[in-house]
């Protein structure tokens, strides 16, 4: 009989191993002929599964954020609001060898999606996925009542995707500066920033009629 092949499988299979070769040799090196290498198959084969190269590379880009959103949501089952905030952006940021991975994938298709307008549309629907569940997280967490009064919540959801990104790069470059603790700190502040009850503080601690330094 005819050996069966599952296509989903197969297809998973060559995208994590174009994983693979980004993460070693760079997206530019990651070409038809080493993505087959690293499968153990042929050109040929590669091309019953996808178009072209372009086809391959967005196609391991959208599995990569499939499995974080997947993550996300498992993780952040039954919380809400700033929980359920913190735990997505937690699985957002490159705080182990699996997110490090993530991230030299994505930092690496920002330099191909310069020159290839059919990535490029590709990488603004991903980032539009990504800023319609930040935001949302957000929208609870004013509705609970968590959030400060003065919270710009559009600026709020720029600066947590600022931040995702900045850290993964900054982790793809140089990772000494950006370690687990430093990463999980740059979010706690941002997030301690939004909270309703820091801005209350801040607040009393401007007395009408005084400056914060008049108390120095």
């Amino acid at each position: 009989m005819p050996k069966i092949v599952d296509w989903d499988a197969r297809r998973d299979e060559i995208l994590s191993a174009t994983w693979r070769v980004i993460a070693r040799e760079g997206i530019a090196k990651a070409t038809i002929s080493a993505i087959a290498r690293e499968v153990g198959c042929s050109r040929g084969i590669l091309a019953h599964y996808f178009d072209d190269k372009a086809d391959i590379l967005g196609s391991a880009l959208v599995m990569s954020h499939r499995r974080v959103a997947a993550r996300m949501d498992a993780s952040a089952a039954g919380h809400s609001g700033l929980d359920a905030l913190r735990i997505v952006m937690l699985e957002a940021l490159p705080l182990d060898e699996l997110r490090d991975l993530e991230a030299q994938i994505e930092i690496s298709f920002w330099g191909r999606a310069l020159g290839n307008r059919a990535l490029r549309d590709l990488q603004h629907s991903e980032f539009d996925h990504l800023r319609k569940r930040l935001r949302a997280h957000l929208d609870e967490a004013a509705e609970l009542g968590q959030l400060g009064p003065r919270v710009d919540l559009d600026l709020a959801t720029h600066q947590l995707v600022v931040l995702i990104d900045g850290v993964s790069a900054e982790r793809v470059l140089y990772p000494d500066r950006v370690p687990p603790d430093r990463q999980v700190d740059l979010l706690d502040r941002l997030l301690g920033d939004l909270r309703k009850d820091h801005a209350a503080a801040r607040i009393a601690a401007v007395q009408p009629g005084r400056s914060p330094s008049s108390s120095r």
